[in-house]
């Protein structure tokens, strides 16, 4: 398991979401494109559950 780590304009506390080393994987190699565009894009989690993330107010974002 891995972790995306995103910091917003707005908030000075990151938020992090846990992600499979799969989704890590696909989206590593296009997170700076995601965050320059500020797409929203859907972040499946290991739970089966899915979390829409509007990048467009994310300022930096990582995985750890």
């Amino acid at each position: 398991m891995s972790r995306l780590v995103l910091f917003l304009a707005a908030n000075p506390n990151p938020i992090s979401l846990t992600v499979t080393d799969e989704t890590r994987d696909d989206l590593a190699p296009r997170l700076t494109q995601i965050v320059r565009n500020g797409h929203t894009q859907p972040i499946p989690a290991p739970d089966g559950r899915e979390y829409v993330v509007n990048f467009s107010n994310v300022v930096v974002a990582h995985f750890e």
